[in-house]
């Protein structure tokens, strides 16, 4: 599950997106209008959901008390927080049809992500793309509907498998595996930050109309 919340950045948050870590739960806050206000997602993991709505609004005081154990300027941010949204996330498998007679899945229909490579509406945008593509180039709709899913479902797959990837990374739960990672992070980022930053040019780097 997942709180949302905007807060005013009068604590000076850089303009970069900071992950804060935890066992089993992680909060990533980046700044948002030009630096004047910072958007926070904190993520915890539960056995539960059961509320069925969309936007349902939860006690600020549940989310400072969630990640009560946290340093640095998560105390200061939470804070701040005066109302917030709450949802739940779930894993699910990339369907494996995304298309029937003049039908065609896009989006979360066809592949649900987690939120942890903020990934599901560009993959939308880049589905719809690719589809229109293929609409445009075969005159026939199965075999147009048939190369839409070909040429998007491994790279979905893939970007889905990441985001779940990123959930266990971020919320190691043995103190021991947790601190090897985190040194490990540390001084990846000091010795080879390049390598740490171009891990995932496949996903920020791809142009779909080029490739499509």
């Amino acid at each position: 599950m997942a709180w949302r919340a905007v807060v005013p950045n009068d604590f000076g948050h850089p303009a970069e997106a900071h992950v804060h870590m935890g066992p089993g739960r992680h909060m990533v806050s980046y700044p948002l209008r030009g630096g004047d206000c910072v958007n926070i997602v904190a993520a915890e993991e539960r056995r539960y959901w059961v509320e069925e709505s969309w936007s349902h609004e939860d006690d600020p005081d549940n989310l400072r008390a969630a990640f009560a154990g946290f340093g640095g300027k998560v105390p200061d941010m939470l804070a701040r927080v005066r109302r917030t949204g709450l949802w739940g996330l779930f894993r699910h498998p990339v369907a494996r049809q995304w298309h029937g007679e003049g039908v065609a899945l896009l989006g979360d229909a066809a592949h649900p992500t987690l939120p942890f490579m903020a990934q599901g509406a560009n993959m939308a945008l880049e589905d719809a793309w690719t589809l229109a593509r293929c609409l445009d180039e075969q005159a026939d709709q199965s075999a147009a509907l048939e190369a839409y899913q070909l040429r998007r479902r491994d790279r979905c797959a893939r970007i889905v498998a990441a985001a779940n990837g990123n959930a266990w990374k971020y919320h190691l739960r043995n103190p021991l595996i947790r601190g090897v990672a985190h040194s490990g992070l540390k001084i990846a980022g000091r010795l080879a930050p390049d390598r740490m930053l171009h891990q995932f040019d496949w996903i920020y780097g791809h142009d779909v109309t080029a490739t499509a």
